[in-house]
């Protein structure tokens, strides 16, 4: 009798932590909202499993609706104003223009910072972060089955605006995504739109 109670407190726990999960999870896309704008600066590692090399990649991203975003690296600029994509290569000064259309979802830079919010969180569990408490939800990736076998997101507490988000893919390879200066603006349509610099090489692929 005593094991049959002590596993249906097992299984009382287990639900009202993926209960807790799930509405983390919905309060974190509520903060975004449907067609709200945002801007934010993020650092990304990954640790490659087959060599053990460390990536280390940062950049500035700003996303709206309707495929728009601008995504600013050091050695890369990505732009779409919906319509058009740019990629600028600053060091060979050459910029491709190609459809957004003929762009997958997951090549989008917005795509791939904010697919958790497509996903099921499975469980929560506390993790510190820069010395505060967040919210750390391991989130069953069965939507992107064929990149990840692992996924899971890091929210604060007070907005459940993310932090972290880290990745195992189907190789794995580690990644962890670290997000700072998350703000909600509105920018204007210049904003998602390239100008080349002069002597620039622009080839067109649309």
């Amino acid at each position: 009798m005593t094991c049959k109670i002590f596993t249906m407190l097992l299984l009382t726990v287990a639900y009202a932590l993926a209960n807790q999960a799930d509405s983390l999870l919905k309060c974190s896309a509520s903060y975004f909202g449907k067609d709200a704008e945002f801007k934010f600066n993020f650092q990304m590692l990954t640790r490659v499993a087959s060599t053990g090399e460390e990536i280390q990649r940062s950049g500035t991203l700003l996303t709206s609706k309707n495929n728009r975003f601008a995504l600013t690296m050091p050695d890369l600029q990505i732009l779409s104003d919906g319509v058009n994509l740019w990629q600028y290569n600053p060091l060979q000064k050459q910029v491709l223009i190609k459809l957004i259309s003929d762009l997958e979802n997951k090549l989008q830079p917005s795509e791939v910072l904010f697919r958790y919010l497509n996903t099921k969180a499975i469980s929560t569990k506390k993790e510190l972060w820069k010395n505060k408490s967040v919210h750390a939800l391991s989130l069953n990736p069965d939507k992107y089955k064929d990149q990840f076998k692992s996924m899971e997101v890091w929210l604060l507490p007070l907005d459940c605006s993310p932090v972290r988000l880290h990745t195992i893919d189907n190789f794995g390879n580690d990644t962890w995504y670290s997000i700072e200066n998350l703000s909600k603006g509105k920018f204007s349509e210049k904003e998602f739109k390239f100008t080349a610099p002069s002597g620039t090489d622009e080839i067109d692929m649309r």
